[in-house]
């Protein structure tokens, strides 16, 4: 069976012709697209490497698109697909502590350098995140970097308010140590 690349901005009517789900992979592309590149970043910063963002945000489609249908009110797609992506991050983040990657050499690697290693290896605050537990990543990187309100970040995660305010004191209180012990360690 031969494979079958679409052009980006194709419209899925165009391709196919109408039929019962043009409708649906319409209203669905049309929701993912402008959103692509946004949740790309946010997987990227999130999982700290290039790869397993791509993965995790083709995963958070694949699923988006099996459970499109049960998604009642359309103009809330961004927060619904942040949720499945972060809950995707989250799961890999988790099983880090499982599964062991063995890093390849640089020279083997064709395309070069990671560009969401380099940016956190540059920024000592990007860098303190690997630091964090998955959950307390979640929290700063969706508050500092989507800049969501934190009653907008506990609707996306589903959880309580309370929950999301606590993980980000805590993280913010772990990142200023890290810090502090990093600016003491550079002093002497």
């Amino acid at each position: 069976m031969p494979l079958l690349a679409l052009p980006v901005d194709a419209r899925p009517a165009d391709i196919v012709g109408p039929d019962a789900n043009s409708a649906r992979r319409s209203a669905f592309l049309d929701g993912a697209r402008p959103n692509l590149d946004r949740v790309y970043r946010l997987a990227g910063l999130l999982l700290g490497d290039a790869d397993e963002a791509e993965d995790a945000v083709q995963d958070a489609l694949v699923i988006a698109w099996r459970s499109f249908g049960s998604l009642r009110e359309t103009d809330k797609f961004d927060a619904w697909f942040d949720r499945i992506l972060v809950n995707g991050c989250r799961d890999r983040l988790r099983r880090r502590n499982v599964v062991r990657f063995i890093p390849m050499d640089a020279a083997m690697d064709p395309a070069g350098r990671d560009p969401f290693q380099a940016f956190i290896e540059r920024d000592a605050l990007l860098a303190g995140l690997a630091r964090l537990t998955p959950d307390e990543r979640i929290v700063v990187v969706m508050r500092f970097w989507a800049d969501l309100p934190l009653e907008a970040i506990a609707g996306r995660l589903d959880w309580p308010l309370g929950t999301v305010k606590s993980r980000l004191h805590r993280a913010l209180e772990r990142l200023r140590g890290a810090l502090a012990q990093d600016e003491a360690e550079a002093a002497g």
